[in-house]
């Protein structure tokens, strides 16, 4: 039985080493992967802290410019000149198209036209499109809300004795 022992004890030997060397390569890759992982790592957030720092600097170089001048503001447009240069019949193509409105975007065009059909200038097309309205219908006159008009009082008759 001792001479088994031996056998086995010199085979464990042998085997451990077997075992310890692959191990410690094993080991050696991961650790190598680690550092490697690492260093990606350390680019990473050097480059996130660049995007940050310019960032940062937009945000206040914009703001600091707001703050020095006043913002611009669209000139205001005489749509009457505008209607006037219009043709006869026109589209809202055609009105997005002029020069001055059609800076303006669809919604405001639209809603120009709305009030020049409500001002009663336009009128729908056949064709597709609104046609001006060569006479304006007179428009209703609201009645006054206020005081009702006065009443002239009858002239008082004189008073006779004895009738």
């Amino acid at each position: 039985m001792a001479r088994r022992s031996r056998i086995l004890a010199s085979l464990e030997g042998k085997l451990g080493a077997v075992i310890r060397r692959e191990v410690s390569k094993v080991l050696r890759r991961l650790k190598s992967q680690i550092a490697r992982r690492e260093r990606e790592l350390t680019a990473l957030k050097a480059e996130y802290a660049k995007g940050m720092d310019l960032l940062r600097k937009r945000l206040t170089t914009g703001a600091a410019a707001a703050r020095r001048r006043p913002r611009r503001r669209a000139r205001r447009i005489n749509w009457k000149k505008v209607f006037g240069s219009l043709p006869a019949r026109f589209t809202l193509k055609t009105l997005a198209g002029h020069p001055v409105a059609g800076t303006r975007p669809k919604p405001h065009l639209y809603a120009i036209l709305s009030r020049w059909k409500k001002e009663g200038l336009l009128g729908k097309d056949s064709a597709g499109g609104y046609r001006k309205v060569s006479a304006k219908p007179p428009r209703k006159r609201k009645a006054r809300r206020g005081r009702p008009a006065r009443v002239q009082k009858p002239a008082a008759r004189p008073e006779t004795p004895g009738a």
